[in-house]
């Protein structure tokens, strides 16, 4: 109960502060989450229960993001998803895991497999703040965003074959997901779906039960895909793309809502405790350096796919930018690459902080670019997008 005390307390003092400033709300939890941490006050110790706790705030996060794809419109999304995000691990992989990963190599001392492992994985971008950043602005539903989302799953799937990768290259070993166990998922999702098993919960009339349902389902399709050695996310994402066509879709939206946005909150708040104050100290030049190559590389390779797209110049920056930051599955890529003795615990740090930081920073960037004229590339004199009903497509401004 302290615990829940002290993070409510550090939120809704913290959070409202970085509004006021005009810097969003993710700096905020991640400031919160710095100041109750380890690092500071030393109020909450156990950063990885928290962490296990609001990754299902990303979970949920998809699980409403499939809501809005009914099959024939993901179907429609398999350009952006396959082509696009390929094309996206392509570039920013060959450039971030081998250059990057080379001087890694030769500046941190990393086995040749560590510093490949370490710089494909800050190609990887964070899925819940890219997102939460479009929603904010409400472009989730534009061409900037499905293209952003279509980009943000194929991360998700890529990011399994670099775990599995950390651990076959390092001291130790460990098995190859089980593809028939993720069959299985895909097949007790379906028959769940069939069996209009929400009907059932419906047939009750109580709100609070059909909540649980709703959790029930969610939860459960994660946990088959992790199980099956698959994102738990991806499991979520495609348990909503099943329910987008039924006729409790705005319920479960509805149900899930409030539990997402807590989740996702808790999870920009264990980010924030997760960072090492004295690593910091040590090594804030390399902290200061890495983070400017992750952004300048990335956004660099990431606004001439804009480009290539044909988006309009006002969104350019702001796609390059979205996707610029480095992605929570590069935490679990470099204590995994630790584990398997790939880099040394410094190492793993050092990167961690990389990523910590350019999520903290983006939010921030992007506020100014906010203040840049549409001439520079910015979208301070274009009027703010209206935002769509559910279901409806969500434009921008005319094109330049």
């Amino acid at each position: 109960m302290d615990l829940i005390l002290i993070l409510l307390l550090a939120a809704v003092i913290c959070v409202p502060l970085t509004q006021v400033l005009g810097l969003g709300a993710i700096p905020g939890y991640l400031l919160a989450g710095l100041l109750v941490g380890p690092s500071c006050l030393k109020l909450v110790t156990d950063v990885n229960t928290i962490v296990n706790v609001s990754q299902w705030g990303v979970v949920m996060m998809l699980f409403v993001i499939g809501l809005e794809l009914a099959p024939r419109r993901l179907w429609a999304m398999r350009m952006e998803v396959f082509a696009l995000g390929a094309m996206q691990m392509l570039a920013c992989g060959l450039v971030l895991g081998v250059a990057l990963g080379m001087a890694l190599r030769h500046l941190a001392g990393m086995p040749w497999q560590g510093a490949v492992i370490c710089g494909l994985s800050l190609a990887l971008s964070s899925t819940a703040v890219a997102l939460r950043l479009l929603d904010e602005r409400g472009l989730t539903r534009a061409p900037l965003g499905r293209s952003a989302l279509g980009i943000l799953l194929f991360q998700d799937m890529a990011a399994i074959p670099m775990l599995l990768a950390a651990g076959l290259l390092g001291s130790d070993g460990t098995s190859a997901p089980s593809f028939t166990m993720a069959l299985v998922a895909v097949a007790v999702l379906a028959v769940g779906h069939r069996l209009k098993m929400l009907s059932w919960a419906d047939k009750a009339r109580l709100p609070e039960l059909f909540t649980a349902a709703a959790l029930l389902l969610v939860v459960g399709a994660a946990q088959l895909f992790d199980f099956a050695g698959l994102s738990a996310g991806l499991g979520g994402f495609l348990a909503g793309v099943f329910m987008a066509e039924s006729r409790y879709r705005d319920r479960l939206e509805a149900s899930i809502e409030p539990f997402k946005g807590l989740l996702l909150g808790l999870f920009f708040l264990s980010i924030g405790m997760s960072v090492n104050l004295r690593v910091v100290e040590d090594y804030w030049r390399f902290i200061l350096v890495g983070v400017a190559a992750l952004l300048l590389i990335k956004g660099a390779l990431l606004y001439g796919l804009a480009r290539l797209l044909g988006l309009p110049r006002y969104h350019r920056l702001l796609f390059a930018m979205v996707l610029a930051q480095g992605g929570e599955f590069s935490f679990a890529i470099f204590n995994e690459a630790w584990d398997n003795h790939l880099v040394n615990q410094v190492q793993r740090d050092v990167l961690s902080m990389v990523v910590a930081v350019s999520m903290g920073v983006v939010p921030m960037l992007i506020k100014l670019l906010e203040r840049l004229p549409e001439s520079m590339g910015g979208m301070a004199d274009l009027p703010a997008p209206p935002r769509a009903p559910a279901g409806k497509e969500e434009g921008g401004p005319p094109s330049s």
